[in-house]
């Protein structure tokens, strides 16, 4: 209890948040954004943390703030409070085995915005008592109380005891919209997209090291006309005929004005489910787990299969093939 009681005196729990948050945005101004606190009571936190503990914790740079090397050792530890508040707190309402209460998701913006929203207002008519709450993937989250109890991402990147299982698979192909073909007209080749508006998403966790050795050189060879870190930017873009990307094939079964562009490229990413093993044991969680496994089921849904399927066999898309 000594040692309990000397922590919490040079430490408390709000000291951690703002801690965390500066480690993860870099700003005491985005740091103090994303608390929605004032910047003068962050800087003045974490100015008093480092005089208790008699040590500076960042490097003041022009390129942000970063740990220093005891910084750093106390991030280590600090995110592993954070995770232990959340685990306890799931534990603490882990006996409600009623089907009720919040459920937050933490989820790719696209998948989100294009397949799991359109499927909500069934979920709602059938579950009254769960309230849902969407993340998305780029969200930086410090509080423990805003934990995900679910989280879908590309990789199988989580903490040692959390459980992950694939949903289903992702697989990108080139697609421009009618518009745009007739304004500009259609690139033929893969060479031919230098004389066009290519457009990427930034920060989505696909692997560009997966990418073919040809379209990977030719993305380091373009200037893209747009690029953007959410996925709903760049598929308005499309669909405005603003330019060419490569979007998940489903888009071809939601958006007959694409058109897709046949050079061979498909880039296939699986796509999983993160969960605690506490917030695993919540009813509530299992029926939120039940329907977005059900929603993405690829037996179901064949452009969520393993193996691409082609979207001419489950859409009515126009696909243009190369000279």
């Amino acid at each position: 209890m000594a040692g309990i009681d000397k922590i919490s005196r040079l430490v408390n729990w709000d000291d951690l948040s703002v801690f965390l948050a500066i480690s993860k945005t870099g700003s005491i101004s985005k740091a103090a954004a994303l608390l929605g606190r004032t910047q003068p009571t962050i800087s003045k936190r974490i100015e008093n943390l480092e005089y208790r503990l008699g040590a500076p914790l960042f490097k003041r740079t022009p390129a942000g703030m970063t740990p220093t090397d005891i910084g750093q050792s106390i991030l280590t530890h600090a995110i592993a409070m954070n995770r232990a508040v959340t685990s306890i707190e799931r534990m603490a309402t882990g006996f409600d085995h009623a089907a009720t209460g919040d459920v937050i998701v933490q989820a790719l913006d696209g998948l989100t915005t294009d397949w799991i929203i359109p499927g909500l207002a069934d979920f709602q008519e059938n579950h009254k008592g769960i309230n849902l709450s969407f993340w998305d993937q780029n969200t930086v989250i410090t509080d423990p109380a805003k934990e995900p109890d679910l989280t879908v991402q590309f990789t199988t990147e989580k903490p040692m005891d959390f459980i992950a299982r694939q949903l289903g698979t992702l697989h990108y192909v080139p697609m421009v919209s009618r518009s745009y073909q007739k304004r500009h007209g259609i690139p033929r080749t893969m060479e031919d997209i230098v004389n066009y508006n290519l457009m990427y998403l930034r920060k989505s966790g696909l692997v560009v090291e997966k990418w073919e050795r040809k379209s990977r050189a030719l993305r380091e060879l373009v200037t893209p006309s747009l690029s953007a870190n959410t996925c709903s930017v760049i598929l308005n873009a499309v669909l405005s005929g603003a330019g060419v990307s490569m979007l998940p094939s489903y888009m071809a079964k939601l958006y007959p004005q694409l058109l897709m562009l046949d050079y061979g490229i498909v880039y296939s990413y699986n796509f999983w489910l993160v969960q605690s093993p506490q917030a695993a044991r919540l009813e509530r969680v299992k029926t939120v787990t039940d329907w977005l496994t059900d929603i993405f089921n690829p037996e179901k849904n064949l452009w969520f299969q393993q193996d691409y399927v082609r979207p001419s066999e489950f859409s009515e898309i126009e696909i243009i093939m190369p000279h």
